[in-house]
């Protein structure tokens, strides 16, 4: 039987974007997913039992869970001894897990995008993980680049809104300088807010297109002009679905946490236990995760196929050697 093909370069309103999304998925189940977890799995692993083995030092070292504290003890006095124990709370599980945490999350979209990089160069033989494997050893590094510029153009927000407040707030003077501050807020949050969904379609360019990181960003710029609104209400949409599918994995670990901060011992909230259902939650979650950054492939394709009509001057050229 031959394989059914889902074409990416085309136009698609907001209700064909979204069953597209889940349509790819279903189409490359079994392809896709183990590419993630076998390329992705790994660092994921190790983030999560990272994870499990900081919440257990967190838990072991807050007032909730601490013979130190007393049962009648203020607040102030928790919140001292919660402040003196930081330092056994951020011990080394706690920095390898921010950073498995933050290598996983970038090799997760470099993997889905050159997955579907690898299905839109041959989409009628099957994807393995050796070429999907390729793909993410040349692209990991741009998204790699592109991660940290967009930190940094965050970071020169920040600071250009903090220089602006104070040059505001020294020539107004007085009990103007709070109504400035709630002014500055605002607006950092919304300018934060308008380039963060902006930027997401950076990562999708630089492995479709193969540009630069600060490339990316610009043609990010001109594809999401006029189509803001759209790329947020796909993102938040998606966003949903994807977690209440994502309940699934993270319940068990809650549930062994508020076990835990309840102070209820049965081999359930055994520490074994706990950092396994943490590494699954984490594994589970993220990997599907990945259904966002599949939204966002379907969108990239959508607005390069309504600005520039790439999609039918191939259509053209392939007549012509026909």
């Amino acid at each position: 039987m031959k394989k059914q093909y889902l074409k990416l370069e085309k136009q698609r309103d907001f209700s064909q974007k979204i069953n597209d999304t889940f349509t790819f998925v279903r189409l490359n189940f079994r392809d896709f997913f183990l590419a993630l977890l076998l390329i992705v799995g790994p660092v994921l692993l190790i983030a999560g039992i990272a994870g499990g083995i900081h919440q257990i030092n967190f838990l072991s070292n807050t007032g909730l869970n601490n013979p130190n504290i007393g049962e009648n003890a203020s607040f102030t006095d928790i919140v001292r001894q919660m402040s003196t124990r930081s330092k056994d709370m951020m011990g080394p599980a706690y920095f390898i897990m921010l950073f498995s945490a933050l290598i996983s999350s970038i090799l997760l979209v470099t993997t889905v995008y050159s997955f579907m990089q690898c299905y839109y160069e041959d989409a009628t033989n099957r994807i393995t993980i050796d070429r999907v494997t390729e793909k993410v050893k040349l692209n990991f590094m741009p998204v790699f680049r592109g991660f940290f510029l967009v930190v940094l153009v965050f970071f020169g927000i920040f600071m250009l809104a903090g220089l602006a407040f104070s040059a505001l707030s020294t020539a107004v003077g007085g009990g103007a300088s709070s109504a400035i501050l709630i002014i500055s807020i605002i607006l950092i949050f919304f300018a934060t807010f308008y380039f963060m969904i902006m930027f997401l379609l950076s990562p999708a360019i630089i492995v479709f297109e193969g540009a630069g990181p600060g490339l990316s960003l610009r043609r990010a710029k001109y594809l999401i002009q006029g189509k803001w609104w759209s790329t947020f209400g796909l993102v938040f949409i998606i966003t949903i679905l994807v977690y209440i599918l994502a309940v699934i994995f993270s319940l068990p670990a809650s549930f062994l946490t508020v076990l835990k901060m309840l102070h209820i011992q049965n081999s359930l909230t055994n520490d074994y236990v706990v950092v396994i259902t943490t590494a699954i939650s984490t594994v589970g979650t993220t990997i599907l995760s990945s259904i966002v950054y599949i939204a966002l492939g379907f969108q990239y394709f959508n607005l390069v196929e309504r600005k520039e009509g790439n999609g039918l001057f191939r259509q053209i050229n392939d007549l012509g050697t026909h």
